[in-house]
């Protein structure tokens, strides 16, 4: 094969993929974004408000040490529930 064949099928090769890359882009562009579908518990709502509440009560030094204490709270909270489950799971498998 000579090689302004093989330019030709390069260039042709590359003005596809940038068609493809507009047609593809603009059909995201074009999308709209969903809200990620999260279920929560009407009893957490006011548990964050609340929570929201005292953290904006506090002086403005002290807010981020608060924020950070209730993340943490948040994650330990989830690691003991997914402990129980677990613990949970394998009773019922030991069974």
């Amino acid at each position: 094969m000579q090689a302004k064949h093989l330019i030709i099928i390069a260039i042709v090769g590359i003005v596809a993929l940038l068609a493809f890359n507009m047609l593809n882009g603009s059909r995201h562009n074009n999308t709209p974004v969903e809200a990620s579908a999260v279920t929560t518990d009407p009893s957490d709502s006011t548990t964050t408000s609340n929570s929201n509440d005292s953290i904006s009560s506090k002086p403005l030094a002290e807010q981020p040490k608060a924020m950070v204490d209730k993340a943490s709270d948040s994650i330990e909270q989830a690691q003991q529930a997914e402990t129980d489950k677990m613990a949970q799971v394998e009773a019922e498998s030991a069974q």
